[in-house]
């Protein structure tokens, strides 16, 4: 393991950045935490290698000296972000994915929003720009979180999510669902336990997957089976009465989220940055993503 050690004042605030293979895009999130307004004396990031083999290590030590760095064994994003949480050191813990890039004044606007409320857990817009395919994941996964409106929710997503140590208490990723699926158990978990989501559109930052037809498709069965696999650990989660009813439940909820999907498209279609034109494509993406989930979702019910 190969762990820089932090120096100067305890920090105010601990930024974890787990990754995996992800070497440039990696740089660019880097690069934008570096570049924020709030004070870098009251500023520790650490990164999570979780197993990479294509030199990412090396990138954070030559090019970014004065960010902690620590190596593992490939477990998946959630036990990393366990021991991210286990290294960090500041009173506020944020999070944010290495193919995320942050604007300058996304710490200091997080961090205001948790100062103003203390026992709150803070996430914000997940923006997606470019590619088509890309936008579509924006629907897909974050659709939840394209609005322009502050409100409670019942969950966030951990690529751009704050809180309090204090908050957080002994709660953890779960490492059941160390493939997929953990975030929202987490929030979950920490919504049950007395904490207020707080979804801050102004809270946001640019997420840019490299994202191809056929690793829609593939992502999509690994999100059929984490979705049959957290209402199995948590039956209080939404759907979980349709998972406990088996496959047709599984099939129904599958329905149900298509429908869903489709209503934030529609909803969020400008803030999304899709035109009229770009609809209906994006409509069938979408409903085939979810009825690719569903094989995977059937064979979890069924275990």
């Amino acid at each position: 393991m190969n762990e820089a050690s932090a120096t100067g004042p305890r920090p105010g605030v601990s930024i974890i950045v787990v990754t995996y293979n992800d070497r440039e895009r990696l740089i660019d999130c880097l690069q934008s935490l570096k570049n924020q307004t709030f004070s870098p004396a009251r500023t520790e990031i650490i990164v999570i290698d979780d197993g990479s083999t294509d030199g990412t290590s090396n990138v954070v030590e030559n090019l970014f000296t004065d960010v902690r760095l620590i190596t593992k064994t490939n477990e998946g994003a959630d036990l990393s972000r366990n021991r991210g949480i286990a290294e960090s050191t500041g009173p506020w813990i944020v999070f944010i994915d290495s193919d995320c890039v942050a604007p300058r004044n996304w710490l200091e606007t997080l961090v205001g929003t948790l100062e103003k409320n203390s026992s709150a857990v803070v996430g914000g817009r997940v923006i997606h720009r470019g590619p088509f395919l890309r936008r579509v994941v924006g629907i897909a996964d974050f659709g939840e979180y394209q609005g322009l409106i502050r409100r409670e929710v019942r969950c966030l997503p951990t690529c751009n999510l704050g809180l309090a140590r204090s908050t957080l208490g002994e709660v953890r990723f779960d490492p059941r669902l160390a493939d997929a699926g953990g975030d929202t158990l987490f929030t979950e978990t920490l919504r049950r336990g007395g904490a207020t989501l707080i979804y801050e559109p102004e809270v946001a930052v640019e997420h840019r997957p490299s994202v191809s037809f056929g690793q829609l498709m593939k992502r999509a069965g690994r999100y059929g089976t984490s979705f049959v696999r957290a209402r199995q650990v948590d039956p209080s989660m939404r759907y979980a009465g349709l998972v406990r009813a088996g496959v047709l439940g599984v099939v129904a909820a599958t329905a149900a989220r298509v429908l869903l999907d489709w209503g934030r498209l529609v909803r969020h279609r400008r803030t999304a940055g899709f035109s009229v034109l770009e609809i209906p494509a994006a409509a069938v993406v979408l409903a085939l993503r979810r009825l690719a989930s569903l094989p995977a979702a059937v064979r979890a019910v069924r275990r």
